[in-house]
């Protein structure tokens, strides 16, 4: 069976938001177990519980609902790391060092490392989704940690003069020499005190960097 749409609307704004829930939980589980390219609707409507129709009425295709996955995704992720990154007046050491934890935590989830390779594997016929995928996550994380940043340097907890680029670099650091070993497959579920030590060290040597003198 085809994945042609039954109903190209793309409109999620009246679907309740349990359904959108279980729609999108459904076809990210289709999605990390076979792929994008072996995913189809008929398994993830299953999934999800719903008819294929129910799926079409909000989304135009498969390619929309990946789309509306990765957003998901980011979504919970970058608003879980907001929450971590206090007021100006607050310890900047224990919050970039909850901060990096938790993004390294994020990083080397399964879920995550499939989610991007998944993605990688199709970019070159569908670079909207690598798109999707870093401006939704990535980039949009990096402008937070940016404005947090430079919320610091103007209460003088730090020296910056270029708070993207130092967000940059925080995130860079907070990989250490954890996050490609995971990548390559080489090291799975790194263990607590690994990811504390790794976020550690980056957190020391970024305020060696940029803390007052």
């Amino acid at each position: 069976m085809t994945d042609k749409p039954l109903n190209a609307q793309g409109n999620t704004g009246d679907l309740p938001p349990a359904k959108q829930r279980q729609i999108l939980d459904g076809a990210r589980q289709v999605f990390l177990e076979v792929g994008f390219e072996r995913a189809c609707m008929d398994h993830i409507a299953a999934r999800a519980e719903v008819s294929k129709a129910t799926i079409y009425n909000h989304f135009h295709d498969k390619k929309e609902l990946f789309l509306a996955c990765i957003r998901e995704h980011t979504r919970e992720k970058r608003e879980a790391l907001a929450a971590l990154l206090g007021s100006p007046s607050g310890d900047v050491e224990q919050h970039l060092q909850r901060f990096g934890e938790t993004l390294l935590r994020f990083l080397t989830t399964r879920d995550a490392l499939a989610l991007r390779r998944i993605i990688l594997a199709d970019t070159q016929r569908f670079p909207e989704l690598g798109q999707a995928l870093y401006d939704e996550g990535p980039l949009a994380m990096r402008h937070r940690l940016a404005a947090y940043l430079q919320e610091q340097a103007d209460a003088g907890a730090l020296r910056l003069e270029d708070a993207k680029l130092a967000a940059h670099q925080f995130i860079l650091l907070c990989q250490g020499d954890l996050y490609l070993p995971v990548e390559y497959g080489i090291l799975r579920d790194p263990p607590e005190e690994r990811i504390r030590d790794t976020v550690r060290t980056a957190v020391r040597t970024f305020l060696r960097a940029y803390g007052p003198r």
